[in-house]
C-alpha cells in the first residue's frame, strides 16, 4: 500500500507541474504583449494584431512564424533555470570521478583554435555613434549595460550595416533572427525590428534579459550572454553543464569556452555520459562550437578599445578606501 500511494503522489505531483507549464505558457501569450512599460510602445498602447504580419505569407510562412514565436516564448519560460543547475552541482553522484579523468585531455582548447590576428580599426563607428549614439546610450542606462559593449556586437554583427541579412537571415544591426524578432516584437509592442531604431531597441532588450539570466555569475554574465546571443541560450547551458560535469567552476568564462568542443555531435560518449537518459545535449548539438567561442572574444576586444576611445554612460564606482594599518 505504501508502494502504491507513493506512485500516487508522484503522478499527481508530475500532473500539478505540467499543469503550471501550460499556465504559465498561455499566460505568456496574454493581450498586453509583454511586459508594461517597455520601451517604444505604440502610441495608442494597442496590441499588434496579427494579421498584419501575415499579408503575404503563404500558410507555411505563417506556421514558421508562430512555431517560432512559440520557441521564443518556452525559451523565456526557464529564466529559472540557474538554479536547476545549482541543485545539480552539488550532486556528485552524477558525476563520476573516473569518467571525469578520462576525459580531461579535452582540456585547454585555445591553442588549437586559429584566430585571426585582431587589429583595431574604426571602421564606421564614428558614423553609427553619431546617428545612434544617443538611443544606444540612453537604453543601455536604463539596462545598466555599457553602451560600448552594444557597439562593439553590432560591430561584430553587422559591421555597423543597417541593411545587413545574414544567410541564415538575420537582419539589422544587431542580426535579429526572424523568430527571435517576431517574439520581440510582440513583447515590447514594436511596429517591426527592422528599423534601424526598432533593431536596435529589440537587440539590446533581448541581451539584457540574457545577461539578466546569468546574474549568478557575476561580472561574467556579460560574456555568457553574449554567447547565448550568438548560439542560443540552451547551448550555453548545456556548455555549462559539461563543465560542472568535469568538476571545473561553470560560473566562469574561461572554463565554460574550453568545454564547446564537446557540443559536437562527434563526441556523443560525453554526452551519453553526462545526459545518461537521452544522450544527447538538450539544446542539441553544435559542431560549428567555435563560433560562439570566438564570437565572445572579437566583441571582448573591440570592447576593451572603444573604452579607451569612447566615455561611457554607467557612473563608475567609487574606489575602495585602504585601511591604513597602525605602527
Amino acid at each position: 500500500m505504501g508502494f502504491k500511494r507513493k506512485n500516487i503522489i508522484t503522478y499527481v505531483t508530475i500532473f500539478l507541474v505540467f499543469i503550471a507549464f501550460v499556465i504559465a505558457v498561455i499566460q505568456s501569450f496574454d493581450s498586453n504583449g509583454g511586459k508594461k512599460g517597455g520601451p517604444l510602445l505604440v502610441e495608442n498602447d494597442e496590441p499588434i494584431s496579427p494579421a498584419s504580419d501575415n499579408i503575404g505569407k503563404t500558410d507555411k510562412n505563417i506556421l514558421e512564424d508562430k512555431s517560432s514565436y512559440c520557441s521564443f516564448v518556452i525559451e523565456k519560460f526557464y529564466t529559472g533555470w540557474a538554479s536547476v543547475l545549482d541543485i545539480v552541482s552539488f550532486n556528485r553522484l552524477l558525476f563520476p570521478q573516473d569518467s571525469i579523468k578520462k576525459f580531461n585531455e579535452y582540456e585547454n582548447i585555445r591553442s588549437k583554435i586559429l584566430f585571426k590576428k585582431m587589429n583595431f580599426t574604426y571602421g564606421n563607428s564614428n558614423e553609427l555613434v553619431e546617428i545612434y549614439g544617443d538611443v544606444i546610450k540612453e537604453q543601455c542606462t536604463h539596462y545598466k549595460l555599457d553602451w560600448r559593449l552594444i557597439l562593439a556586437m553590432i560591430r561584430q554583427e553587422s559591421y555597423f550595416n543597417p541593411e545587413a541579412v545574414s544567410r541564415a537571415g538575420a537582419y539589422g544591426l544587431m542580426q535579429i533572427m526572424p523568430g527571435t524578432g517576431l517574439g520581440l516584437q510582440n513583447e515590447l509592442k514594436l511596429e517591426d525590428t527592422k528599423t534601424p531604431y526598432n533593431n536596435l531597441t529589440a537587440g539590446m532588450y533581448y541581451y539584457a534579459t540574457l545577461a539578466a539570466s546569468f546574474e549568478f555569475t557575476g561580472e561574467e554574465k556579460y560574456k555568457f550572454a553574449l554567447a547565448a546571443y550568438n548560439a542560443g541560450l540552451n547551448r550555453v547551458v548545456d556548455a555549462m553543464t559539461i563543465t560542472n560535469y568535469f568538476g571545473k567552476d561553470y560560473t566562469k568564462w574561461d572554463n565554460v569556452k574550453e568545454y564547446y568542443p564537446y557540443l559536437a555531435a562527434s563526441q556523443d560518449s560525453v554526452h551519453k555520459l553526462v545526459w545518461p537518459k537521452t544522450g544527447r545535449p538538450p539544446g542539441g548539438t553544435l559542431n560549428n562550437w567555435q563560433e560562439p567561442y570566438k564570437y565572445v572574444e572579437y566583441i571582448i576586444f573591440y570592447y576593451e578599445n572603444y573604452k579607451k576611445i569612447y566615455p561611457g554612460n554607467l557612473p563608475e564606482g567609487k574606489p575602495k578606501k585602504t585601511k591604513k594599518k597602525k605602527k
